[in-house]
């Protein structure tokens, strides 16, 4: 009897063992399915790149106003800093009630080359972005005015995505002016404009 139940103990284990090894192999190509899901998403929905010209006004909620650049944002913080010659000033994005960019300011478009805005005379139509989270916001190079905006976060109607990314892809979209909510949100009216050759 002792050695029936050492054979069935024996067998016991070892078909658990192996059951074990089993699972493990099907784990791992699970995880790996779903991290290629998640890198082909990101992908497919890269951010839209948007150029912030070179001067703005800006209202703030108080009443007071300045003219100045964005020299940087951070959506983690909630806070934005102004600069114009060797000032700056960094507030609360609680504090901005809208960021008006100037016609007539220096654009840098993608290839380095500095635009003014307002010469291209094509007849685009401006859009309106409403409710992007302030994390969907990146200013990668205040210098030149280099943003990015994560659009796959707010718009989930997927020819609306695509027919945003054909024009970027194209050409440019430049900022005309910047909202923020008390929700930690933002809305960004854009016009698109066709990249220099």
């Amino acid at each position: 009897m002792k050695i029936v139940s050492k054979t069935l103990s024996l067998m016991l284990v070892v078909a658990v063992t192996g059951i074990a090894e089993s699972i493990k192999p099907v784990t791992a190509n699970i995880q790996l399915a779903q991290i290629s899901t998640q890198a082909t998403t990101t992908v497919e929905n890269p951010p839209i790149s948007l150029a912030l010209p070179t001067m703005a006004d800006i209202k703030l909620k108080n009443g007071e106003s300045m003219t100045a650049r964005v020299s940087r944002f951070d959506p983690q913080g909630q806070k934005i800093e102004f600069s114009r010659g060797k000032k700056s000033k960094l507030l609360s994005v609680t504090e901005v009630q809208q960021i008006v960019f100037k016609t007539g300011s220096l654009v840098y478009i993608g290839t380095g080359e500095i635009v003014i805005r307002g010469e291209d005379k094509s007849k685009a139509t401006q859009s309106v972005w409403s409710d992007i989270p302030l994390e969907a916001f990146e200013l990668f190079d205040p210098q030149k005015g280099q943003a990015r905006v994560n659009l796959a976060t707010v718009i989930k109607n997927p020819n609306k995505l695509k027919e945003i990314r054909s024009v970027a892809v194209k050409g440019l979209y430049i900022a005309d002016e910047i909202e923020f909510s008390s929700k930690g949100k933002m809305t960004i009216k854009v016009t698109p404009v066709d990249k220099k050759k």
